[in-house]
């Protein structure tokens, strides 16, 4: 009987790790940090059954923007060493690699910084970045803003945005004016009520204005606060200082509300309807016309809007209507005038006429002789 040849078992297992390795590089997907570092090793492990046939990689093809298609991911890893990498560092950042291709600079970076990326390598990872994974990037020593914008700019996720900035603050960073510009909207919001007090007054006014509009409430507050001493110098000139402050007024108080009506400002609708709803509430007609002058007829034309609810429901009739812009509604003072009675049957709605009369009977019988 013929003898069935089977694989050693070194066979078996390089056939089975080439195998896995082409299977993760055709998925194209993006791996958990857990993943990465498992595709790194594998990659590692092709390395050593791949020899460099396209050309070893030189100084002077570390610019060269084609780069990813002549190298597929095992010829950069066989092609490219580590000492090249880490001079040229900057310039293979700048290259838009394959996420496979990024896993082994990533790989090699491993193997040159066994301790960790020191700040200075963060500095220069560019795309580099998009595949190191939020469990990675906690572990990193950021200090200095410069560097943790670049990060920032270049994260892949909000996750790994999340991160690199929670760490960055962590370790004391400070939010200066670039940072704020860099981090403005959503992410600026997710930060703690208790990061956002460092902000400093001298930073803020240097930052581009910020956009709070997605920040809780009491985070408005906060960022009002600095906001306001941050241009507290401007104050004489309303035409000067409210272009300044307006940004912020979501998380103004009624005081500097009212002080803004008396100075012309014709605030527009849109900035209206981003302060704070409680203190709107509290408005007077004549606040209101001071605020918005010339725009004031935007409030019949969002009248829906729950903010010109909200301000109608707590005003008198009398005094939405002096408005002048044909607003309807309001809240009508409590007594005898509110009280409704709906259609009943004749002889419980003469019981009903009763009891109201009695009850008026009463009240002319205890008041009377007090004003007699």
């Amino acid at each position: 009987m013929k003898k069935t040849m089977l694989p050693n078992s070194n066979a078996m297992k390089i056939m089975s790790t080439i195998a896995i390795g082409l299977f993760l590089i055709a998925s194209n997907l993006q791996p958990s940090f857990s993943e990465s570092h498992s595709r790194s090793l594998i990659l590692y492990r092709l390395k050593r059954e791949t020899s460099c046939t396209e050309g070893n990689i030189t100084e002077s093809l570390t610019t060269e923007l084609t780069l990813p298609a002549l190298y597929s991911a095992e010829q950069l890893d066989a092609c490219l060493s580590n000492e090249l990498l880490e001079r040229n560092l900057i310039e293979f950042g700048l290259i838009a690699f394959g996420r496979d291709q990024l896993q082994v600079l990533m790989t090699k970076l491993r193997q040159i910084f066994p301790n960790g990326l020191p700040e200075q390598a963060i500095r220069r990872l560019g795309f580099i970045i998009t595949v190191y994974g939020p469990e990675e990037v906690i572990t990193w020593n950021i200090t200095m803003p410069s560097t943790l914008i670049l990060v920032l700019r270049n994260s892949p996720n909000m996750n790994t945005t999340g991160t690199v900035l929670q760490n960055y603050l962590g370790r004391s960073g400070p939010l200066t004016a670039d940072v704020l510009t860099e981090i403005n909207g959503p992410i600026l919001c997710s930060l703690s009520e208790a990061n956002l007090q460092t902000i400093a007054p001298a930073e803020l006014r240097r930052a581009s204005p910020l956009n709070i509009s997605t920040c809780t409430q009491p985070k408005k507050n906060i960022i009002y606060g600095i906001a306001e001493t941050a241009f507290q110098n401007e104050t004489a000139v309303p035409s000067v200082y409210f272009p300044l402050i307006e940004p912020y007024l979501p998380g103004a108080p009624l005081s500097t509300l009212q002080t803004l009506s008396t100075q012309n400002i014709n605030m527009n609708y849109a900035t209206f309807r981003n302060l704070n709803p409680e203190v709107v509430e509290k408005l007077t007609a004549a606040d209101i016309r001071g605020l918005l002058g010339v725009n004031l007829g935007s409030l019949k034309v969002n009248e829906r809007d729950e903010i010109v609810r909200r301000w109608v429901r707590s005003h008198t009739p009398t005094e939405v209507d002096s408005l002048g812009i044909n607003l309807v509604g309001g809240a009508e003072p409590f007594g005898l005038g509110n009280l409704f009675v709906g259609n009943l049957p004749s002889s419980a709605s003469m019981n009903c006429h009763g009891i109201l009369l009695s009850a008026l009977i009463t009240v002319m019988g205890v008041t009377l002789p007090s004003i007699l």
